[in-house]
Formats: structure tokens, sequence, C-alpha cells
């Protein structure tokens, strides 16, 4: 379904107005998700910035299970809910898809590059644009909702709070947060970080706005802003300088740890402990390659990734070095899950390393680089690459699926139960299918791979089991 957005649905953001950032509670279709085993909700999964799935991951060689190419170089990371994935693509499109076979549920049309990392709702998808459009989405046929003109320069990503939507973004040299009520696009709360030249998406923990940016000063600089007026509550200032480059979406996290500590990354190769609640350094690793991402803390460890490039784990109490393994491609921020390591790089492949050692698990080559972190669900990782491709990943069967009907597209498993009812691999299961099984049901490659065609389950693949394969379709049709 192709819907595209009337700029009469505009709302001009008026002056800041009044109220406090909710991070707590629910309310409206639009409100925040949590993040579990089968949801994404938001950049890095949560406000927190974390890139720690609440998900295992594929460890052993992994295959794709499907595709979906689109027009353009796809930069930003996928979000998943209740089964679609949502993918923004630079060519000006936003893609709904469904996660059981790479289908398009819907896209809907911009008319603007899309090079942000969406968030989705309950039942509303957000994104933002180069030309400083934030616009919301029906999740269920990509209809337009609302669309809120902001005016000034590209804002950052978008992270959801209970009612909210909260974006950084940059005002002829002065720098603002932004609050938009997630259910009609108006504005709830503006306050300026007036020391700031350029920063990115901001992280929001215990009711505060964790702030890394390009100072007015020429250094970079760490600060933590009240949700409730804008006050700044304090400020750091960092090793990087104004030609070091500011990490190109946030290199904050937030974690709980130690009753809640910031870790930061600035670009020279400096990664930093800081106590969230005053700003005090707890420790500071210095001498890594140049620094582009997120930190990622889990289990007592802060992963980063450098341009080395390497992949470093820094223990998160005192900051020494507990690892580093050397990689072949410039790495994303690394994504945890359940001992496991997520990450893309401009060699063009996906990678997964155990956290322990950082010992390689499996590698997945796309065509062309990947600088968006994939995503992890259950058993399953959601890859973009910029060949303009999403790549759906999960452990592979050891099965070489053969081609049935000669037109060269292996058979296929569409739900993964070891049975391929796909006959002519065309991506989907239908009537089709259960023709192509009788029609070549004698042949060299249905009959030498008997344990994939048995639908009935007796060990021999005859019409018995052309009958089962249709009576497996909805009603029998």
């Amino acid at each position: 379904m192709d819907q595209t957005l009337s700029r009469r649905d505009a709302i001009r953001l008026a002056a800041a107005a009044g109220g406090a950032f909710a991070l707590a509670g629910a309310s409206g279709g639009g409100s925040a998700q949590t993040a579990d085993s089968e949801t994404v909700p938001m950049c890095r999964y949560d406000a927190h910035n974390s890139g720690v799935a609440p998900a295992s991951g594929p460890t052993e060689e992994v295959e794709d299970v499907w595709t979906f190419e689109t027009d353009g170089r796809l930069t930003a990371q996928p979000v998943v809910s209740n089964g679609t994935v949502f993918q923004a693509s630079e060519d000006s499109r936003m893609y709904a898809i469904s996660g059981d076979n790479g289908s398009e549920k819907w896209s809907a049309g911009t008319n603007q590059s899309l090079v942000r990392t969406p968030a989705v709702g309950s039942s509303i998808v957000y994104l933002s644009t180069q030309t400083g459009r934030i616009i919301a989405l029906s999740a269920a046929n990509g209809s337009g909702e609302w669309s809120n003109s902001t005016g000034v320069d590209a804002p950052s990503a978008v992270t959801l709070t209970s009612d909210g939507i909260v974006f950084g973004e940059t005002d002829n040299s002065a720098d603002y947060i932004y609050d938009l009520d997630s259910a009609t696009g108006e504005q709830q709360q503006r306050f300026e970080v007036p020391y700031a030249l350029s920063f990115k998406l901001p992280v929001l923990a215990e009711e505060r706005a964790y702030v890394y940016c390009r100072a007015e000063s020429g250094g970079h600089v760490l600060a933590a802003h009240s949700l409730g007026d804008g006050d700044e509550v304090w400020r750091a200032d960092l090793p990087g300088n104004r030609y070091d480059d500011l990490n190109s979406s946030s290199a904050v996290a937030y974690a709980s740890y130690d009753d809640g500590t910031i870790f930061v990354g600035d670009g020279p190769g400096v990664v930093e402990a800081r106590d969230a609640a005053s700003g005090d350094r707890n420790w500071q690793f210095t001498n890594l390659g140049s620094i582009n991402t997120v930190p990622t803390f889990a289990d007592g460890t802060v992963y980063v990734a450098t341009e080395e490039p390497a992949l470093h784990a820094l223990d998160a109490s005192i900051g020494t070095e507990q690892w580093k393994q050397s990689l072949n491609g410039t790495p994303t921020s690394p994504v945890y899950a359940d001992g496991a390591l997520y990450f893309g790089a401009d060699d063009n492949y996906v990678y997964a390393h155990g956290a322990d050692g950082g010992e390689e698990l499996w590698s997945f080559q796309t065509g062309d680089s990947v600088v968006a972190p994939p995503v992890v669900v259950e058993d399953r990782v959601y890859a973009a690459s910029t060949d303009g491709i999403l790549y759906a990943l999960e452990e592979g069967s050891g099965v070489d699926a053969p081609d049935i009907t000669g037109d060269g597209s292996p058979a296929g498993d569409p739900d993964g139960d070891g049975l391929y009812e796909d006959i002519n691999g065309d991506g989907s299961f239908t009537a089709v299918d259960v023709q192509a099984l009788f029609a070549n049901l004698d042949s060299d490659a249905v009959q030498r791979n008997q344990e994939l065609f048995d639908f009935n389950g007796d060990g021999q693949v005859d019409i018995t089991d052309v009958q089962a394969l249709f009576a497996m379709l909805d009603g029998g049709q």
C-alpha cells in the first residue's frame, strides 16, 4: 500500500511550552513500547541508548531466511513490533515488512531521504527527516497520522517516552531538545542547550537528558539537563576538540550500574565512566582507536568498537581492558544479546562475536557496507546494508535446498519447520507449490531429498505427500 503524506498535515512548532517530559506510564495509541524478545521500539532499543537486546540471537553460522530490497541505501537501524519490521530508506520511503516471509505490507513516501532510525509505538511509527520534519504513520497501513515541520535543521533520531517524542535539533547555532505529543505532534516542551554547537540523540534516564555535543568553546562536552525545566544539572569537558568528529548518533549510554553510570566514547579514542547524578568521572581509558560508536554495557563489562578497527572489552568498575579483538572492517556500535555481540562493518559483513573473549562466532556477507547496527530478536538478526537490502538472518539448517522446478530457485522452508512447502522457491506457499510437487514428484531433486518433502511423515514421498501438502493450505485451497 503506497501512502504519500500531504503537507497540509504540517504543524508548526510554537514557542516553548510548559510541562515536563514523561518517562513512565502510558497513554494514547502512540505510547512507548518496552523492548522485549520480539520488539525493538527505537534506536539502540531504549531511551537509555543501551544497545542491549532482551533476546537470544544466533551463535552458529547463519543464512538469510529472506531479504527485502529497496531502491536506496539503508543507513538506519530497523525497528520491530508485532511481527513487522519497519525500515527507513534513502529512497525516501518507509517500509513495513512481514517478519514471517519478508513480503511488503506497505510503504509510505516522504519525498525526503531517510537516514535516521525510526521509532515505533503501540500503533504509530515515527521518523525524522533531514529537512526538519517529524512524521507519524499508522503502523497498520502507513497512512499519515500527523506531520510536524520544525523549520530548522535536521533532527536526530527520535526517542519515545510514555506520551512524547524526544529529539535533539540544531537551530542557527542554538541547540534545543524538543518533546512533542506522540498522539498529535504538538509541542509539549522545548529547552535550549545554550553552550552547544551541535549534538545528536539525547539519552533519557532518571528524569534527565544527557547530551554529548561539540561546544562553543571548541571542545566536546557531556552534560545533564533536568527534564522538568531544562536546567543544566552538571557539565563536564571531554578530551575531544572542534576538529574531532562528533559521533554520528550519540556516544552516550546510560546504565543503572553502580547507582547510575554514564558511559561515553569520545572521538580521540577515550572512554569514560561518569556518575550519572553528579557528572564526576569514575575512570578514563585512553589510547584506543578513534571512536565513532556508542559503548554498550552488559554484565559488568563495557564493549567499545573503534576505527582501528577493533572491539574492546573494559571492566565497568575500574576501566581496565579485559580483551581486544582486531577486526577486518570498521565496526558499528555493538549490540549485546545473551553473551554475544552483534555488529556490522564497512567490509560489507555482519558479525557475531563472543562477549567473553571476543572470538568470532559467525560472519555474513552483504553487498555493501553495513553502517547501522543490526538488531536482534529471538533467534534472528535483522541487518540493513547500504546495498539497499534488509537481511533476515537465522542459524542455517545445514540443508542445501534443491531446485525442484529447474528455474534456478531452490525450494524454501517459509515456516522453519524443516519441511520445504515452498516447492517453486518463489518465497511463498500457495496452490502453485502443490502443483509443482505433483509435476516433479518422481524427479531426482525430490526423491533424493525425501526428508524435506515427507509432508505426511511416513518416511517416503509419494502422491499422499501431495495430498498432505494440499491440506496444509488454508481451508484446503
